[in-house]
């Protein structure tokens, strides 16, 4: 319940930060919502006709509050995946889903960086044979095969998969930022 809590509250929240157009993150960002957006706008379109619908039909102040709470928990959703993308510094890859999920990759353990589309049943967050798979839409997109273990939620990956909106630039922008970090180190 608590953690069902915290999410609606990083929703509202990330709905105030995508009002004014701030997103969580420093260096290069790296978007991953631009698929889910339609969908979340016909779900949001869809309450909002609901609620208009239901205040004609049933007089009760109560169900018009948990109809907007509802739109606004979907807005927030959306919210949430365009204001806190994955994040790339001068030496880490920071991978979200979300608000409720980060794992930071140091740049100094990627040993490559690819475009690798793959579909996927199961879970969002799924760590299988030393793979960490970051799943948005039921794809991954790009990726990581690290030098090294890493620890991640569940224990310890050596490859992690994620999703990118434009998995060339994420590829190309990991790849030069990870080669020029390794170039500095005497």
């Amino acid at each position: 319940m608590k953690k069902l809590l915290i999410a609606q509250w990083h929703g509202f929240t990330a709905l105030w930060s995508w009002i004014r157009r701030r997103k969580h993150g420093t260096g290069t960002l790296i978007g991953y919502a631009r698929d889910q957006i339609p969908m979340l706008v016909v779900l949001a379109g869809a309450l909002a006709v609901e609620t208009t619908v239901v205040g004609f039909l049933v007089p009760w102040w109560w169900i018009h509050v948990l109809d907007v709470l509802a739109l606004l928990q979907v807005l927030g959703i959306g919210a949430v995946m365009i204001t806190r993308p994955h994040y790339l510094t001068d030496d880490t890859l920071v991978l979200r889903e979300g608000s409720m999920f980060e794992v930071r990759v140091p740049l100094m353990v990627i040993a490559s960086a690819r475009v690798h589309r793959k579909d996927h049943n199961g879970p969002t967050i799924e760590l299988a044979d030393d793979t960490l798979s970051i799943v948005i839409g039921n794809q991954t997109d790009v990726t990581l095969v690290l030098s090294e273990p890493i620890a991640v939620p569940g224990g310890e990956a050596t490859t992690i998969r994620f999703r990118a909106d434009e998995p060339r630039d994420a590829v190309k922008a990991i790849n030069e930022a990870s080669t020029k970090l390794t170039a500095n180190v005497p």
